[in-house]
């Protein structure tokens, strides 16, 4: 049977859930058959594959050191291992929409629940409007249905109530996907009135776009500073990071698109 043959008889089988692909060394999640949402290697499964996992960690140049980072949105678990195994200081909450998603979790390879996990069956809208202010160093968006970015989180609520929970020197960063249009009015109307910047950009090798909404960057000083930092960073951890700042662009007026 072909690899094409073995994988539309998966899809038939799921009955519209979430399944698993594996192909040579590579696993893959999928919930339909147009996008892959997540991959992994199976020899090397915390190794993050997806150009755009790598450059949301670009959170680093701005919370280097976090004690609690957020995600919304499991998927296969990349972001999930790699923090996990590569900041053993710092507690990981998940938040994640689809139980059939978390009960794929031990085919990805991601660690049991203990003190430093925990991924929680949740609805992200309703979780972060409760969460309290500045409890979070890091917030990272990551949610998607089958055919894109979850409608849900692109609101202006769910944005403050990100923005709301992060400590003073915290990071969102949200995956913006391949369309960031429709999450713009939704940003603009939750940073009205504050102090939140943005800084966007495109990994070379996938479509989607990332922004960092961070405080207190000068922009003339920016680049040079955040290099520097990505050089230091890069030798600490394989992401790439100053192939990417020169890709950073400032969003001077929510009104623009990426």
């Amino acid at each position: 049977m072909t690899n094409l043959n073995r994988f539309e008889l998966l899809l038939q089988q799921s009955g519209g859930k979430p399944f698993v692909f594996d192909h040579d060394d590579m696993r893959t999640l999928h919930f339909d058959h147009q996008y892959i949402q997540s991959a992994m290697s199976i020899s090397a499964p915390d190794k993050l594959l997806l150009s755009y996992t790598r450059a949301m960690m670009g959170f680093l140049l701005f919370q280097a050191a976090p004690k609690h980072i957020l995600m919304v949105g499991l998927g296969g678990g990349s972001l999930v291992k790699y923090c996990y195994r590569n900041f053993p200081a710092a507690r990981i909450t998940v938040l994640e929409l689809h139980a059939e998603v978390i009960a794929l979790r031990d085919q990805f390879m991601i660690p049991a629940d203990d003190q430093r996990l925990q991924v929680i069956h949740a609805d992200a809208a309703a979780y972060m409007q409760a969460r309290p202010e500045n409890s979070v160093d890091v917030v990272m968006l990551d949610g998607f249905s089958a055919d894109g970015p979850a409608s849900e989180l692109n609101t202006s609520g769910f944005y403050k109530a990100c923005l709301r929970s992060l400590t003073p020197q915290g990071v969102l960063v949200s995956n913006l996907w391949d369309r960031p249009t429709p999450a713009v009015p939704a940003i603009a109307q939750a940073l009205l009135g504050t102090d939140w910047r943005i800084w966007w950009c495109r990994t070379e090798d996938s479509h989607n776009y990332i922004a960092f909404f961070v405080k207190g960057n000068d922009a003339g000083v920016f680049r040079p500073v955040v290099l520097n930092r990505a050089q230091k960073l890069d030798q600490r951890f394989d992401l790439r990071l100053s192939e990417l700042v020169p890709s950073f662009q400032l969003v001077k007026h929510l009104s623009e698109e990426a």
